[in-house]
């Protein structure tokens, strides 16, 4: 067994105990593991406001690499995509429920 497939298997016998999440695109679909959710709070002139943060794991043979700024669908919520990062046939994505700003 590929050491990537071990890494797959580790990652779904988690997921079988604990529960995923859906995660969706451009059409394909994945159960991932939803492993960090971060609510930051910013204040603003109308008071306070923020966003969610999150990071999922899942297979990466079953979901394509996002580009940043991407869109995804994490248990029915659309999310950005903020960052991607591939190891071990386990794809780690960084979202947040805000898109996310380009160029400066």
């Amino acid at each position: 067994m590929a050491l990537e497939d071990t890494f797959r298997a580790g990652l779904s016998a988690i997921i079988t105990a604990h529960g995923g999440v859906t995660v969706g695109y451009r059409g394909e679909s994945a159960t991932g593991l939803l492993v960090l959710q971060d609510k930051q709070t910013t204040n603003d002139e109308w008071g306070q406001g923020g966003t969610t943060g999150y990071t999922v794991r899942v297979p990466s043979d079953e979901i394509s690499e996002p580009e940043r700024g991407g869109q995804i669908v994490v248990d029915g919520q659309q999310v950005y995509v903020l960052g991607c990062r591939t190891s071990g046939g386990v794809r780690v994505l960084m979202c947040s429920e805000t898109q996310p700003v380009e160029g400066v």
